[in-house]
């Protein structure tokens, strides 16, 4: 699959507090593919938000009493169909819930196998936003090779090593500051799709 040359082994090997901190800044890249679909076909995102808002003050504070699991219910339930729904952000929207899913259980689970699936799930959803400049049924190692090389997907790798070396930069232990200073780095970053809203 395209994007397979992420740095999975260094990201998995980042600390609990480090990793929760990679996948909201990926998370936050995929949200606004969330919100504009959301807008457009008049689904709620409010469970996302909420869901976004505790695993940020888990970041901060540790696990607390927040019932991560019934969030991660919430955000399931309410996750898009891809039959019954034929808008363009279907798909990505639906990789953003699945994202939110897998910070959830990280959050529970500590498992790194969650950090690695959302690294990839991002770059999945560069690769179909691709495939849709290029429609296609046949895959062919050529269309592969042009995905991996276009600005869009290079640009999302890139991100990702950047996030990493930034969070391999920051102090052991995360306090106010540092989660400032993350925030202001998710708030500052470009979307992962270049989205317009209807």
């Amino acid at each position: 699959m395209v994007g397979e040359a992420k740095p999975l082994a260094a990201l998995t090997a980042l600390t609990w507090n480090r990793q929760l901190a990679f996948a909201l800044l990926v998370f936050e890249r995929m949200l606004p593919s969330m919100v504009a679909f959301s807008k457009d076909t008049g689904r709620d995102p409010s469970c996302y938000l909420l869901a976004r808002d505790a695993a940020w003050a888990a970041l901060q504070n540790g696990q607390d009493n927040v019932t991560y699991r019934q969030l991660n219910e919430a955000c399931l339930k309410n996750a898009p169909d891809t039959e019954e729904f034929s808008h363009k952000l279907t798909s990505h929207a639906l990789n953003a819930t699945l994202t939110m899913s897998d910070i959830l259980e990280f959050i529970v689970d500590r498992g790194s196998d969650h950090i690695a699936r959302i690294s990839t799930l991002a770059t999945d959803s560069v690769a179909l936003y691709l495939s849709g400049l290029e429609p296609s049924l046949v895959y062919s190692p050529e269309r592969g090779q042009r995905m991996a090389a276009h600005p869009l997907m290079r640009h999302e790798l890139r991100r990702q090593e950047e996030d990493i070396a930034f969070l391999c930069g920051l102090a052991e232990h995360f306090d106010k500051d540092t989660i400032s200073a993350l925030r202001a780095r998710a708030r500052s970053q470009p979307p992962l799709l270049p989205v317009t809203e209807r």
